[in-house]
């Protein structure tokens, strides 16, 4: 097999097409890499797919950023920041039929694309946002690679390759790559969790700058 770097789309298709060994699949390739961010999307939610978003509403209904995926937290921009609390729907309906006064939002809640603030404002509000962000595509990125493909190429790769499972069968290579990407899954988000906390004593003992 053929040294193959994969730092960019062209170069993940020329590495899977050298693994897979099978010409019959080559045009197949291009899906294979969409299928797999789909995949991601649904199962990654780690720090480097967090997102940081402001805007300015008025409006009850505000919407979501375009590849948003799911939400991490929501504040009012004002100082001190103000955190906003999430609401069921019902607890929302709940509240808005109450007396409770509007004019600053406490609370949100999410319906469709559209994060509702609850109570709606009375004027300009500055929110602030963190979400976590769906994967840039490698097809249609400028340069085609993105954070994950730098990070962990192999990941990129495995998952691609098991993405042929249906078309491979019983084929035995199916189960080192289904193997090895498990345990590449598993140490990114490890990796992420480690990373969201501050090591211990690290404060206490750091040098003045």
């Amino acid at each position: 097999m053929a040294e193959v770097q994969i730092t960019t789309y062209p170069e993940l298709l020329a590495a899977g097409a050298d693994w897979l060994n099978r010409q019959d699949l080559t045009d197949q390739l291009p899906a294979f890499v969409t299928l797999t961010e789909a995949q991601f999307n649904r199962e990654l939610r780690v720090r480097d797919m967090m997102v940081r978003a402001s805007t300015t509403s008025a409006q009850e209904n505000v919407e979501l950023p375009v590849d948003w995926l799911e939400h991490y937290s929501l504040a009012l921009a004002v100082a001190p920041s103000t955190p906003l609390r999430y609401m069921s729907e019902k607890e929302s309906n709940e509240l808005k039929a109450s007396a409770y006064p509007s004019g600053t939002p406490i609370g949100y809640t999410l319906i469709a694309n559209m994060i509702e603030l609850v109570p709606a404002p009375g004027g300009d509000v500055d929110l602030r946002m963190v979400y976590y962000a769906k994967i840039p595509p490698l097809r249609s990125a400028v340069p085609p690679t993105n954070w994950l493909l730098t990070k962990s190429p192999d990941l990129y790769l495995y998952s691609m390759l098991m993405q042929a499972a249906p078309y491979l069968k019983d084929d035995e290579r199916l189960a080192t790559w289904g193997q090895a990407r498990g345990a590449l899954m598993e140490s990114i988000r490890m990796e992420s969790e480690a990373s969201l906390r501050p090591r211990s004593g690290l404060v206490a003992h750091a040098k003045p700058l």
